[in-house]
């Protein structure tokens, strides 16, 4: 069965298809919306939408060739079949050793249908745009249905949607708010972990949103609150005592410690105690973390997948090596700062002469006359990067300039302008 007609609209190399199963192609603003939220989630991912009427014996078929394929309902009158298909240069990302993220992939095409189904209209004819402000709910309800999904096992699927979505929907209100002259921060875990009932009932969000100081006792840096599948406010998981549910587990690691500010406490907490967390920064960005990873980042209204997977991505695509690790932890570390950086791996060190001015390899630093050495050069013999850490080349990556490694770790160069045709040597 070949869809017969359609379109194709593709922006910044990635595309949305529209096609249908017979002569007639349904508008579908709401169908159009949820895909160019996918789109958006999974960057570099094309979808397809494939409609079929609902009166025909012909049903859109599930595509074994999709990375994820789903169908239900689609605008009066019409099933829909929601496909994703990862372009090449995201689909290393995806790791038979990713659960989270495999988990995510599967679930999203039906999680898209679930929640286009309440903005779709009741009438055959009404083919309305959608306007920002509903592409904005649309947005947040297709990551509220993903992670629910995620994360019903124990807890009805309703239930866990409903407090999915006040959490979003409250640490969105809190992002617009300032209290005692502070940005506010909030870190909150959603796990059964306490099997036994509490003395006393706090519904979570409600009731710590009549609190006005509430949110900083749980500032996802210092503590995170503990709620229950059910939204209940158990406890406070401190970062002193991270442990103190479950005595002798791993704690919060040294690179953690350095990337408190981006949730690592939250991740840490998820690590340990199973659930999902979510951490607000103080740049108004939530960041949602599974299994001690980042799953995904709203940002600007927007929400991305994280690259749960760019260590081993990294890892294959330069054949092994202790450099991948080492540039996704550094990154983050950068990231957590509010900063970027240009990070780079190389095979060989000879392949940056001619691009990196020598000056600036720190791996020719020993090569030079003393007597003739620039301040940069001398300044090379005075950084410490025998045994090369994260929180070193985040350091280091924070200059102006271009940090280089080679894929066994080894620091070739930092502050390095990277010479290219387009750059004329004033930058990379």
């Amino acid at each position: 069965m070949s869809p017969i007609g359609g379109f194709a609209r593709h922006t910044r190399g990635v595309s949305l298809l529209k096609t249908s199963t017979t002569d007639d192609l349904p508008d579908d603003p709401v169908g159009e919306a949820v895909a160019a939220s996918l789109i958006e989630i999974l960057e570099g991912a094309s979808v397809e939408l494939v409609y079929s009427p609902r009166h025909s014996s012909t049903v859109p078929r599930l595509d074994d060739e999709a990375v994820a394929c789903a169908v239900g309902a689609g605008p009066p009158g019409w099933n829909v079949r929601l496909a994703i298909w990862l372009g090449g240069r995201i689909s290393p990302l995806v790791a038979p050793d990713s659960p989270a993220l495999l988990a995510m992939l599967e679930a999203l095409p039906a999680a898209a249908l679930r929640a286009a189904a309440p903005f779709r209209s009741t009438t055959a004819t009404d083919a309305e745009p959608v306007g920002p402000a509903l592409r904005r709910a649309l947005r947040d309800m297709v990551v509220v249905e993903v992670l629910a999904k995620l994360q019903a096992v124990q807890t009805d699927t309703s239930v866990m949607t409903a407090l999915i979505a006040d959490t979003i929907e409250f640490l969105i209100e809190l992002s617009g708010r300032r209290v005692e002259s502070q940005d506010l921060t909030h870190g909150v875990i959603i796990t059964d972990v306490l099997e036994d009932d509490p003395s006393l009932q706090f519904g979570y969000p409600d009731d710590l949103r009549s609190a006005k100081r509430g949110p900083l006792l749980f500032d996802g840096k210092q503590a995170v609150l503990l709620v229950d599948g059910r939204g209940r406010m158990r406890t406070e998981i401190p970062r002193h005592h991270l442990d103190h549910l479950r005595p002798k587990a791993e704690g919060l690691g040294g690179v953690a410690a350095e990337i408190v500010d981006s949730g690592s406490l939250v991740a840490a907490a998820t690590r340990l105690y199973g659930g999902i967390g979510f951490f607000l920064r103080d740049d108004r960005s939530i960041w949602v973390f599974v299994d001690g990873r980042p799953l995904v980042v709203r940002s600007g209204e927007h929400w991305t997948a994280f690259p749960l997977e760019l260590a081993a991505s990294i890892d294959n695509m330069i054949g092994g090596g202790d450099a991948a690790s080492l540039v996704v932890q550094a990154a983050f570390i950068v990231s957590a700062r509010g900063r970027g950086a240009i990070l780079a791996i190389v095979d060989d060190p000879r392949s940056l002469d001619g691009v990196v001015s020598a000056k600036d390899r720190y791996d020719l630093r020993a090569e030079f006359d003393p007597t003739a050495m620039r301040v940069e050069t001398r300044l090379h013999h005075l950084i410490d990067a025998t045994e090369l850490d994260a929180q070193t080349v985040a350091r280091l990556a924070a200059l102006d300039g271009a940090t280089v490694l080679d894929r066994d770790a080894h620091l070739l160069a930092y502050g390095a302008i990277v010479a290219s045709a387009d750059s004329q040597n004033e930058g990379a």
